[in-house]
């Protein structure tokens, strides 16, 4: 792909994350995306077949860009700062980028994004497990639940700072530390 088809696609996933967090999947239309994107619908279709394909490629980049800047916060701790530092930077990415949360849920509800739900606990669930090794703790059978409690709980958080600007999610997110500290990494 040349440098020009490669920005005209980047241009159309930009404002379509744009305009999915304003009006939601029903209230966005292609040719509004071309419009805003200053293109004609053809081009957005040359691009993306259809609009639920259009939503997975956004779909997809948000994630990438999510798994990029966890990943690195991630990678930079300490093993047993990890489960924190993950909720941290969850909570952090979606303050800093609150379209990316809204497009996350346009695209699980009206895009062909179906994933297996352990891509999303299974993560989370190695993180405390290795967490616990490094602190010394006994091994723990079941995360699951730990790790479906923990990614809940960052939905919420998220999903709450997106409807109320003044909810502290920040305080929001050291309480779901505090707590993974407290209940599934001591002893």
């Amino acid at each position: 792909m040349t440098f020009t088809r490669r920005a005209r696609r980047a241009q159309i996933i930009d404002v379509t994350i744009e305009l999915l967090a304003e009006h939601g999947y029903s209230g966005v239309s292609l040719s509004q995306i071309a419009d805003r994107a200053g293109v004609t619908k053809p081009t957005v279709l040359y691009h993306f077949t259809d609009k639920s394909n259009l939503v997975s490629g956004v779909y997809r980049y948000v994630l990438g860009a999510v798994v990029e800047s966890v990943g690195d916060a991630i990678e930079s701790a300490e093993v047993g700062d990890r489960p924190g530092v993950y909720v941290r930077s969850m909570v952090n990415h979606f303050l800093r980028h609150p379209s990316h949360a809204r497009v996350t849920i346009e695209a699980r509800i009206h895009g062909n994004e179906r994933t297996e739900s352990s891509a999303r606990w299974q993560p989370v669930a190695d993180l405390l497990r290795a967490a616990r090794k490094a602190l010394g703790a006994a091994e723990s059978a079941e995360l699951r639940t730990a790790a479906l409690i923990i990614g809940g709980a960052i939905d919420a958080v998220v999903a709450e700072a997106a409807e109320d600007p003044q909810f502290d999610a920040v305080a929001a997110s050291e309480e779901i530390v505090e707590l993974i500290e407290t209940r599934y990494l001591a002893g």
